[in-house]
C-alpha cells in the first residue's frame, strides 16, 4: 500500500515536470519545430505538443501536406491575441475567460479541435446564460453543433419564450435555428396556437403578411393539440394543397402544457374497493386551486416504492396477498392515462428505498418478506431492463431516502426480524458513477422518516413521533432514544404535551449537517407523507394517537418561522404511504391526446386484487408490528 502510494505521488510529481519544462521551452522557444502565423505575428510551437490535444493538428502534421513538410501553419484569418491565448492554454493549463473574449475563443477551439477548451468555455457560457445573451449563445452552439449548451439553451429559451420573441434578436435567427427552437419541448406555452404565432410573427417580419407559412414552419407545429377553434385559426393562413393537417408530426406535449400535481394513495379505500366493481385510484393534489382529483391506480398495495419522472410514475415492490413482499413494477403514464406492467425486479422487497437518477430507477434496502435485505439493483427505462448493483453495507428497511447530485441517501431506518428490532444511527450514501457504498453515523435515530431535496440540500423529515407505550399511563419510553448531542440541540424538540420527539434536519450531498432549522410540526403524527412542490415542502396525512390517521395537511417553506395549515382536509385517511409530484396534461388538452384513454380499468392478476377479508387481516398485521415498532 505504501509503495503504491510512493508510486502515485512520483507520478505526480513527474507530470508538474513535464508541464513545466514544455511551459519554459515555449516562452524560450526551444525546440520548437513548427511555426503559426497570423495576419500580423508568428508563434513557434513544438508539434508533438500541438498534436497531443488537438486531432487538427494530429492531421496536418501526419498526413503528407506541405504544413508538415514545411513545419508552418497558416492561420491568417485568425485573431493574433486569440491564437495567443488558445496556445497559453495548451502549454500551461492556464486561461482567463470573459464574455468579450468567449465567442472568439469557443469558435477557434471549436475549429482546431480541442475539446477541453470548448468545454471549459462552454461550461463558462452555461452559468451565465440570461435573457440578454441567450440567443446569440444559443446560435453560437446551434452554428458548431455543441450538444450540452444547446441543451442548456434551449431550456432557457424555452421558459422564457414570451419575453424573448419581442426582442430584436428572435427575429434574426435563421430559418434553421427557428425550427430547432420551436421543435423543442421545453417551450413553456400551455396552447399549440402559440407556438402558431411565434412562427407567424417572425415569419411576418421576414416577408409579406398575407404570405402562408413555409413547410419548415408548418411541420413544427402539433396540429393534434390544437382545439377545433384554434384549428380554424391556424386553417385560415395555411394553403389548401398542404397535406400538414393530416400527417401531424407527433404528439408529445411540451413542457408548459402540463400542470404538477402531488399524488397520495388511501389505503383504507382501497380496502373498501370491490375489485368487480371499481378501480382503484390515487389521489392528485393542486395545490393551487387547493383542489383534489382522482387518477387510476394499479391495485391495492401496502409500502410500496413509488417514484415519478415527468408525466411517469413508478410503483415497485410493495406488501400485497398475505403480507407477502412483492418484486413487480408497473408504470403509470399520465398523457396516455394508463398503467403498464414492466419487467419485475430481481428481489422482492418492501418499505425499500426507490429513487430515479436521470434515466436509472434505483430499489434498494427494505423488506423481503420477513427478513430486511441489503441488495441493490436498477431499472434502465429506455431499455426497460433490471441489473444487479453493489450491496448496502447494512440489511435496512424503513429508511428516508432521496437522491443529491448524483448520491443515493439511505438516512435512518431499521435493521431487524420480528423478533428484535435495532434503529440504525447512521445514513449510507451510494455514488452513482463508481458503484459504491459508504456509511457514516449520527448523532440522532429514527425510522419511517421522509427526505426531499430542496436548494441542493436534504431536509430530512421527521415530523412528529408519538412515543411507544400505553398513551394514558404516565411511564413514556423515547422512540428512537438517543443522547441529548449539543450540535442538535436545535432540532431535537421534546413536547411534554404530546409525548412526542421531533428530529428533523438538513443535510448537503456530502451528508454534512447544515446550519439552518426545520421548524416541529403543528401536530403530533407518524407515517406522514412528505414531498416538496416547488418551494414548498407538504406533510400530509400520518397517524395520531392510537394510530388514528390524521385528515390533515401542512406546509413549510425554508425561511418561514413556522408550517402551516391547508384549510381543506384531506378527503381520504393517509397513512404509510409515500406521496410524489407527478406532471399532468392541462385538461383542455387531454381530450385531444390521440390514443389516450378517457377512464381506465387496471385489469391485474389474482394476486393484486385480494379479497376484502384479506386485504383487512394484511392491514392489521403491519399495524400490529408497527405499534411494536418492528417496522
Amino acid at each position: 500500500m505504501e509503495q503504491r502510494e510512493e508510486l502515485s505521488d512520483h507520478k505526480d510529481l513527474m507530470k508538474d515536470c513535464i508541464i513545466t519544462g514544455l511551459k519554459e521551452m515555449y516562452f524560450s522557444e526551444i525546440l520548437c519545430d513548427v511555426t503559426i502565423q497570423t495576419s500580423d505575428k508568428c508563434f513557434r510551437c513544438h508539434r508533438v505538443v500541438l498534436a497531443s490535444v488537438s486531432p487538427y493538428f494530429s492531421a496536418l502534421f501526419t498526413c503528407p501536406m506541405k504544413e508538415a513538410e514545411l513545419g508552418e501553419v497558416c492561420l491568417s484569418d485568425v485573431p493574433s491575441s486569440v491564437l495567443q491565448t488558445v496556445l497559453h492554454y495548451i502549454y500551461t493549463g492556464e486561461v482567463h475567460l470573459t464574455l468579450d473574449n468567449m465567442e472568439d475563443l469557443f469558435i477557434l477551439s471549436s475549429r482546431l479541435q480541442i475539446t477541453a477548451m470548448q468545454d471549459l468555455c462552454s461550461r463558462y457560457l452555461a452559468k451565465r446564460i440570461d435573457n440578454g445573451n441567450c440567443l446569440w449563445i444559443y446560435r453560437l452552439a446551434h452554428s458548431h453543433n455543441h450538444g450540452i449548451l444547446l441543451e442548456e439553451t434551449l431550456s432557457h429559451i424555452g421558459q422564457n419564450m414570451s419575453s424573448l420573441s419581442a426582442k430584436e434578436d428572435f427575429f434574426h435567427l435563421e430559418m434553421e435555428e427557428l425550427v430547432n427552437i420551436l421543435s423543442s419541448d421545453d417551450l413553456t406555452v400551455s396552447s399549440e396556437l402559440a407556438v402558431y404565432d411565434l412562427a407567424r410573427s417572425w415569419w411576418e417580419f421576414r416577408t409579406r403578411k398575407d404570405n402562408p407559412l413555409p413547410p419548415e414552419l408548418l411541420k413544427v407545429l402539433r396540429l393534434p393539440l390544437l382545439t377545433p377553434d384554434e384549428l380554424g385559426k391556424v386553417s385560415e393562413n395555411i394553403p389548401s394543397d398542404d397535406s400538414p393537417l393530416q400527417s401531424p408530426t407527433g404528439i408529445r406535449l411540451r413542457q408548459g402544457m402540463f400542470e404538477e400535481r402531488i399524488l397520495c394513495i388511501d389505503p383504507m379505500a382501497l380496502e373498501e374497493t370491490d375489485p368487480s366493481e371499481e378501480d382503484y385510484y390515487l389521489n392528485a393534489y393542486d395545490p393551487r386551486t387547493c383542489s383534489w382529483e382522482k387518477l387510476p391506480f394499479c391495485g391495492y398495495i401496502e409500502q410500496s416504492g413509488i417514484v415519478s419522472v415527468g408525466c411517469k410514475v413508478y410503483v415497485s415492490g410493495g406488501f400485497k396477498k398475505e403480507y407477502r413482499a412483492s418484486n413487480a413494477l408497473h408504470m403509470y403514464d399520465s398523457v396516455l392515462n394508463e398503467w403498464k406492467e414492466l419487467p419485475s425486479m430481481t428481489h422482492p422487497r418492501a418499505c425499500h428505498g426507490f429513487l430515479a437518477y436521470r434515466n436509472t430507477l434505483y430499489a434498494f434496502g427494505g423488506h423481503n418478506d420477513l427478513e430486511p435485505t441489503d441488495s441493490v439493483e436498477c431499472f434502465n427505462v429506455l431499455d426497460n431492463s433490471w441489473r444487479n448493483l453493489s450491496s448496502m453495507p447494512a440489511a435496512l428497511h424503513s429508511f428516508a431516502s432521496a437522491v443529491l447530485k448524483g448520491r443515493l441517501f439511505a438516512i435512518g431506518g431499521m435493521t431487524e426480524t420480528f423478533l428484535d428490532h435495532l434503529h440504525h444511527q447512521g445514513f449510507h450514501i451510494y455514488d452513482v458513477p463508481t458503484d459504491t457504498w459508504s456509511q457514516f453515523s449520527l448523532p440522532v435515530t429514527f425510522s419511517a422518516a421522509r427526505a426531499v431535496t430542496m436548494d441542493d440540500k436534504i431536509c430530512i423529515v421527521a415530523s412528529y413521533k408519538i412515543r411507544l407505550a400505553d398513551c394514558d399511563s404516565d411511564a413514556y419510553t423515547p422512540y428512537g432514544t438517543s443522547p441529548p448531542y449539543t450540535e442538535f440541540d436545535s432540532d431535537l424538540r421534546h413536547d411534554e404535551q404530546t409525548k412526542t420527539i421531533c428530529k428533523s434536519f438538513i443535510m448537503d450531498h456530502l451528508g454534512r449537517i447544515c446550519h439552518g432549522t426545520i421548524p416541529p410540526a403543528l401536530e403530533s403524527s407518524s407515517g406522514s407523507a412528505v414531498v416538496r412542490w416547488k418551494h414548498r415542502i407538504y406533510i400530509v396525512g400520518g397517524a395520531g394517537y392510537h394510530g388514528r390517521s390524521r385528515n390533515k395537511m401542512f406546509y413549510w417553506s425554508p425561511g418561514e418561522p413556522g408550517w402551516t395549515l391547508c384549510k381543506e382536509n384531506l378527503p381520504f385517511l393517509l397513512d404509510d404511504f409515500g406521496s410524489i409530484n407527478l406532471l399532468v396534461p392541462l385538461k383542455h388538452l387531454s381530450p385531444l391526446i390521440p390514443g389516450r384513454r378517457s377512464n381506465y380499468n387496471f385489469i391485474s392478476d389474482g394476486e393484486l386484487r385480494m379479497g376484502w377479508g384479506r386485504i383487512i387481516r394484511g392491514r392489521d398485521l403491519i399495524r400490529d408490528a408497527c405499534s411494536q415498532g418492528l417496522c
